[in-house]
């Protein structure tokens, strides 16, 4: 029986994003709380633009996220973080594999080999969690 991969350093790194994420939403609405509520003399002109910028900053996340998800299904090529190996890889449909084209190649996802490709339905394959427990 395969080893399952300690997958609790992925969602760590998730709270941790989200942790940042909401830290700036509400540094920057203290910003412009701030801006509004002091008198004018008193607020140094940058706490408006900083506001601003702390506030739009999970929208500048999301829509980062949103373009490579898009440009990643469209060139066949992601960057996964590889728990088991602790480093980066290039993986073709998010599995690790490598795939250019129409070229098959050989995967290994939960324990399984198959053959995959790029114009394949990879959509409708059933969820890794699902099939692990």
């Amino acid at each position: 029986m395969p080893a399952t991969p300690d997958r609790s350093s992925g969602r760590t790194l998730i709270w941790i994003t989200a942790s940042i994420l909401f830290t700036c939403v509400l540094v920057g609405g203290g910003c412009l709380v701030e801006y509004i509520v002091l008198p004018e003399s008193k607020v140094p002109s940058w706490i408006l633009v900083l506001g601003f910028m702390l506030i739009s900053l999970p929208w500048a996340f999301w829509l980062l996220t949103f373009l490579y998800r898009i440009f990643s299904r469209c060139c066949g090529c992601r960057i996964d973080f590889d728990v088991e190996r602790e480093g980066w890889k290039v993986g073709g449909g998010g599995d690790g594999a490598i795939a250019h084209g129409d070229a098959h190649v050989e995967a290994n996802v939960n324990g399984i080999d198959r053959t995959l490709s790029v114009a394949s339905h990879e959509s409708q394959m059933p969820l890794a969690k699902s099939m692990a427990s």
